[in-house]
């Protein structure tokens, strides 16, 4: 018995110790997947936080570039303009783009103008910029994140100006504070931080964590306190980060890192383990549990029952509690997308409805116009006159329903089939001339037509193609407001298969003829009750639904050229 006794015991012990591994086996396998899967979740945040963070950084990349090619911004470090018109130019790019300052010098680095001259106490950079004007002079973007004075953390760019020809002749420089940019952030649920070449915290989404030093991995520095003490460990290829105090990190941390080489910062998230932790334990103890009743069953198997009910029982309410939690936290984050959603398309409803009265202006003007002449009609007894100026304000309803529609299809991105029916392009630019000259009149605007001799049949709608005309028409009344000379060329002629329209006007021209088919693009007084913008870029759809092309350039002498080329039906009808 003693020897048998002896062998159960042996049995008994090999067998929980097969049990126990077996256990640490299953947990360490569950563990080391759950670290893969919040790796991979670790990565994503990084990402969506680094990309939105570049994305920031390339509205102002943008900026200066674009402000290193204007044509005022070159002519001032020549000498050519006025200060106080350049930081005028700054002052608004400052405002329009959320920077914090912009400031202009020569090739030596010699201030010409500043976005706020009043602060600005040095003439030439200081060694901070040098290696940003070595840039600017070498034709690159130069970025530097870095603390000033004050301790804010500025992230800098410069750009040589770019006037064709090399060296650059200066250089702008455009500040940007991080604290704007955190600013625009949402709420994440981990910790991610961006270190600088120091290992010192320069941008973070939780605030406490900012401007602390890594001091095991960078140098001391008495201007920043300590990033909170932890200990490094590597679990499968993983770098786990443990810490004894540390509020807003979590104890043990899954650490996510991304190099952006861009910003010469290192973006790390940290991902709390303890969920990982608390399901591999579990399947770590019921696989040893299992191994351990299913060893005892034949002595205890009813207490086995007993006992695996209750952890099957425990482990169903943790699961239906985990359940519970990732449903709730999808429906919230639904619920938030859905929120988004129609926030952002009431703000273009919204933007878009201010430039209706813009669009409509043009066919109710006619409207009242054919109105009171044909009052005056009717009191002359001239009645068949009387009912042609009827016809012509029927049409004009129905051209207003057209843009309404045209409108309303652009604000749900829905494109109205265009008609495919022949119409004569010089009837409908003629109508288009005949609209507009009451108010050219009035403004002493002249209007040179020439007219073809001959019809020119295109595939469109009549109403829209005369919306485009008389939208380029009156833009380009707009644009000679303060003209001396005002006047317009309206031309057409035929281009192997393609009618090709050119209206070209005596304005001062566009900044950036590229982009005037961009939607809400304007070179008009913000707060105009003329548009917003719209009218060219509903222009821009209606030719293209055509199967033409609408492009505009500035001509060789001043004013704006539009150019709008149709395809032919057939060959020209005589």
């Amino acid at each position: 018995m003693s020897r048998l006794k002896t062998t159960v015991v042996f049995l008994c012990a090999f067998y929980a110790l097969f049990s126990m591994l077996a256990g640490w086996l299953v947990y360490r396998h569950a563990y080391l997947g759950s670290l893969d899967r919040l790796d991979e979740t670790g990565r994503i945040r990084v990402q969506q936080a680094s990309d939105r963070l570049m994305g920031q950084l390339s509205g102002y990349s943008y900026l200066i570039n674009l402000l290193a090619r204007h044509p005022l911004v070159i002519e001032s470090v020549s000498g050519g303009v006025s200060p106080e018109v350049i930081e005028d130019l700054l002052i608004d790019s400052v405002l329009t783009y959320g920077a914090d300052r912009i400031k202009l010098t020569n090739a030596d680095g010699r201030l010409v103008a500043s976005s706020s001259p009043e602060t600005e106490s040095e003439p030439v950079v200081g060694p901070v910029d040098t290696s940003l004007l070595r840039a600017a002079r070498n034709g690159r973007l130069g970025l530097e994140a870095a603390f000033d004075d004050d301790g804010r953390r500025m992230i800098r760019l410069s750009r040589g100006i770019l006037d064709g020809a090399a060296p650059a002749k200066g250089a702008i420089f455009l500040t940007i504070d991080v604290a704007a940019l955190e600013f625009e952030w949402g709420v994440d649920p981990e910790a991610i931080c961006f270190f600088d070449e120091s290992q010192t915290v320069f941008a973070s989404t939780r605030q406490s964590l900012l401007s602390r030093r890594d001091e095991s991995r960078g140098k001391d520095d008495s201007r920043f306190e300590p990033f909170p003490r932890h200990t490094l460990a590597h679990e499968g290829g993983h770098e786990v980060w443990s810490f004894s105090k540390a509020i807003e990190l979590p104890q043990h941390a899954l650490v996510v890192t991304r190099e952006l080489p861009q910003v010469n910062m290192i973006a790390r998230g940290f991902l709390d383990t303890a969920p990982a932790r608390i399901a591999a334990t579990l399947r770590g103890l019921l696989t040893t549990t299992v191994l351990g009743a299913l060893g005892l069953a034949m002595l205890i198997a009813a207490l086995w029952r007993r006992r695996m009910a209750d952890r099957l029982a425990i482990e169903a309410a943790v699961n239906a509690h985990l359940e519970e939690r990732v449903d709730r936290r999808t429906s919230e984050l639904k619920v938030a997308q859905e929120q988004l959603v129609q926030a952002s398309k009431l703000t273009a409803l919204g933007e878009m409805s201010a430039g209706i009265s813009h669009e409509l202006n043009q066919p109710l003007a006619a409207i009242l116009n054919l109105s009171e002449n044909g009052q005056k009609l009717l009191d002359r007894n001239r009645f068949n006159d009387a009912a042609d100026n009827l016809s012509q304000i029927s049409v004009q309803v129905q051209r207003i329903d057209k843009i309404i529609r045209n409108l309303r299809a652009f604000a749900r991105n829905e494109g109205e089939t265009a008609a495919t029916e022949p119409i004569d392009l010089v009837a409908a630019i003629e109508h288009a001339i005949t609209l507009s000259m009451p108010s050219f009149n009035r403004d002493g605007i002249v209007l040179s037509w020439s007219r073809p001799d001959q019809q020119v049949l295109v595939v469109g709608g009549e109403v829209r193609l005369q919306q485009v005309v008389v939208n380029i028409l009156t833009n380009a009344q707009d644009a000679m407001a303060s003209s001396g000379i005002k006047r317009i060329d309206v031309t057409l002629k035929i281009d192997t298969s393609d009618a090709v329209l050119e209206l070209a006007d005596t304005g001062p021209g566009i900044p950036d003829p590229t982009r005037v088919f961009e939607p809400f693009y304007t070179t008009k007084e913000l707060g105009a009750s003329k548009g917003l913008g719209l009218g060219l870029s509903i222009s821009y759809g209606i030719i293209r639904s055509f199967g033409g092309t609408l492009s505009c350039r500035n001509g060789a002498h001043g004013g704006a050229v539009f150019t709008v080329r149709l395809p032919l039906t057939e060959k020209v009808v005589q």
